[in-house]
């Protein structure tokens, strides 16, 4: 379970690769195998240099008409990065040996990438005869993995099962991927653990294990771990995100910006670091610098990234914050465009809008809208109330929050940080300490964020209504 990372820095690779940059200058060639100049290419593309890597996949391709790796690469590519799935079809068609492994995994990947999970598990169980006994341990492997990295976690789950090697690396690493997917995140840092004790320098597995650790809320191991990942490979982009992330949640915006600059620079295509980048800026009042960075994320998403929607919203919002509701109610009005938008989501947020704006009648309309529409979904209701409680309407955040928690199933956890703080400043004392000790109880990471301001600093939530009781004037 090596890392690719370590292979880029192995003396065989940098070899291999000065042998064809060497080449290059010169302006002569080299003979080098298909899998090595695809190495190469993956290597160009780890450093954001597509044009190189696609120079050596084009090279192996000269060299190698048919061969089956530069093909499965060059698909993938049209797959993932020009979302066109007969384009990766017609490339993966050009592959000569049609019982190649990999010709079989990127017909399978574009069938999935492309809906039809169904019908890919049906090829690659028709060419499970055409696979020999020595490579099915692999295929196995492979094809779970391929099922995952789609969160197809029941497929994946049904390929991992025919496996025999119940305790290889890689058969624990899938094993710890679907309890993180599955929100089993104790089993997956006990399996991520015992996998980093047999090999404690492979950063994609302190990956995982921050993964487990910030999904279950345990934001310092979490933080600990992306360290360790980045100690290995200081050039890891998903660590720099979760440190940043993990920074972000403990509120220490200075340095999260810094690890954000960082990714960014490492990964300047892609659009989900500038807009998180963007929006951690105006978390800290720097609205300007934060419009940068999200129009910056809504050049590189070129109308075909999905986080479109993200994109207008977060610039919506902040050209509102800047006083620029007709900006702002543009940005709005394309993210309703959008194939995939929630509507009603985005009602919630037009009202937000122009009630920040000083149009109370026209954003109560809106969220009436929305309201109906959801059928007083609890999360619009939620939604809805908090718009109230930032534009300075406690009363009728309060109002809604109340029906919300009446109506709201018995495990509902969110929106009562929010409750307390409308009857904190609507001096319903009583009706406060209820809320509190029920956020603390439910949602401590959203009592800190909402309540935490009313608390000495180092308070932590579990101490919140004891602190009140004991202080009350």
């Amino acid at each position: 379970m090596a890392d690719t990372n370590q292979y880029f820095k192995s003396k065989e690779f940098l070899n291999i690769l000065h042998q064809y940059e060497a080449a290059c200058q010169t302006g002569s060639s080299v003979y080098l195998e298909a899998e090595d100049l695809t190495d190469i290419a993956e290597y160009y593309h780890s450093k954001d240099d597509m044009e190189g890597a696609d120079e050596a996949i084009e090279y192996a391709l000269k060299l190698h008409p048919g061969a089956a790796v530069p093909l499965a690469y060059k698909a993938r590519k049209a797959l993932l990065v020009d979302f066109d799935a007969r384009k990766a079809d017609a490339i993966a068609e050009q592959i000569s040996d049609k019982t190649d492994l990999d010709y079989f995994y990127i017909k399978a990947e574009i069938m999935i990438a492309d809906g039809r999970e169904g019908k890919a598990d049906a090829y690659l169980k028709d060419r499970l005869n055409d696979v020999s006994e020595d490579d099915r341990e692999d295929y196995y492997i492979d094809v779970a993995n391929l099922f995952i990295d789609y969160q197809q976690d029941e497929k994946c789950r049904e390929w991992l099962m025919r496996s025999e090697e119940t305790d290889s690396d890689d058969y624990k690493e899938l094993e710890g991927r679907l309890a993180l997917y599955a929100g089993d995140f104790k089993q997956s840092e006990r399996i991520f653990t015992d996998l980093i004790n047999r090999d404690p320098f492979s950063y994609t597995l302190w990956n995982q294990l921050a993964s487990s650790q910030l999904r279950s809320n345990n934001i310092q191991e979490a933080l600990q771990s992306s360290e360790y990942a980045i100690a290995i490979n200081p050039e890891d982009g998903e660590a720099l995100l979760t440190k940043a992330g993990c920074l972000l949640a403990l509120r220490n915006y200075e340095q999260a910006i810094e690890y954000y600059r960082r990714y960014t620079q490492l990964c300047p295509k892609d659009e989900y670091g500038e807009l998180l980048y963007g929006v951690t800026l105006f978390n800290i009042n720097r609205p300007e610098e934060a419009l940068l960075h999200m129009k910056r994320a809504e050049q590189i998403a070129q109308g075909i990234s999905g986080y479109l929607q993200e994109i207008y919203q977060q610039i919506a919002f902040t050209e509102s914050t800047l006083n620029h509701p007709k900006e702002a109610l543009e940005y709005l009005q394309k993210a309703m465009l959008l194939p995939d938008a929630n509507l009603n989501e985005l009602l919630v947020m037009k009202g937000h809008i122009l009630l920040e704006n000083h149009q109370a009648d026209a954003a109560e309309r809106s969220f009436r809208h929305a309201l109906v529409d959801s059928g007083m979904e609890p999360i619009i209701l939620l939604h809805v109330a908090v718009s109230f409680y930032d534009n300075g309407y406690p009363e009728s955040a309060y109002n809604l929050l109340r029906k919300l928690m009446e109506t709201a199933d018995s495990d509902w956890k969110d929106g009562y940080a929010y409750l307390a703080m409308c009857c904190y400043e609507l001096k319903k004392k009583e009706e406060f300490l209820a809320a509190l000790q029920k956020a603390c109880q439910v949602n401590p990471v959203e009592a800190e964020a909402v309540l935490g301001s009313l608390f000495p600093d180092e308070t932590e939530p579990k101490d919140y209504y004891s602190y009140m009781i004991n202080n009350q004037s």
